[in-house]
């Protein structure tokens, strides 16, 4: 949290400071709408209507993103903690390729995983478009599962052709998407 930054008030309390707002506008509408043009209220009571109304309008245009802040506080921890985890099982797979006695041609596939999800680290999620952040960091899973499994031997090393396109499809996707919320 920012130092100054008040904390995300729930959707519920929201939408109650919203509709009394609206409530507030209401009830000074109808005020100034009782009294008289030419009386010496009036203007006080029109220059409060107006400044309530730019309140409600400001608040409205903001609304959204305080809405969403939760979701996207979420979606933060799971970009954060996917790539950082993502890194540890790529570091535990090039220690467990040395301590199995596999060669150490997997180095080629497993150091640029690890550098890769190391990057991965200095992503920011963005205010908008922390869904698709999110979404590619879970799909980073499927990638680091697939890593695993070749470099095991699990699964055949024709599967590193796989890896490779998941690599530029999660790099082209983290890219555009980090561009996409500097913007």
């Amino acid at each position: 949290m920012i130092k100054g930054e008040s904390v995300p008030e729930s959707e519920r309390e929201l939408r109650e400071r919203h509709r009394d707002m609206i409530k507030d506008l209401g009830v000074r509408h109808s005020r100034i709408r009782q009294a008289n043009p030419d009386d010496a209220t009036f203007d006080d009571l029109y220059e409060q209507l107006v400044e309530r109304a730019e309140k409600l309008l400001e608040f409205e245009r903001t609304l959204p993103a305080r809405l969403a802040q939760p979701k996207r506080e979420r979606a933060a921890q799971v970009v954060k903690w996917s790539w950082r985890g993502q890194s540890w099982i790529a570091v535990a797979l090039i220690t467990s390729l040395f301590v199995l006695g596999h060669t150490a041609w997997w180095l080629v596939l497993l150091i640029p995983h690890l550098i890769g999800t190391l990057m991965g680290w200095s992503i920011t999620v963005a205010t908008e478009g922390y869904k698709l952040q999110r979404g590619i960091a879970i799909g980073l899973h499927v990638l680091c599962l697939l890593v695993a499994l070749v470099a095991l031997g699990v699964i055949s090393a024709w599967w590193i052709i796989a890896v490779v396109a998941g690599w530029v499809v999660v790099g082209v996707a983290s890219e555009g998407s980090s561009q996409q919320g500097a913007k």
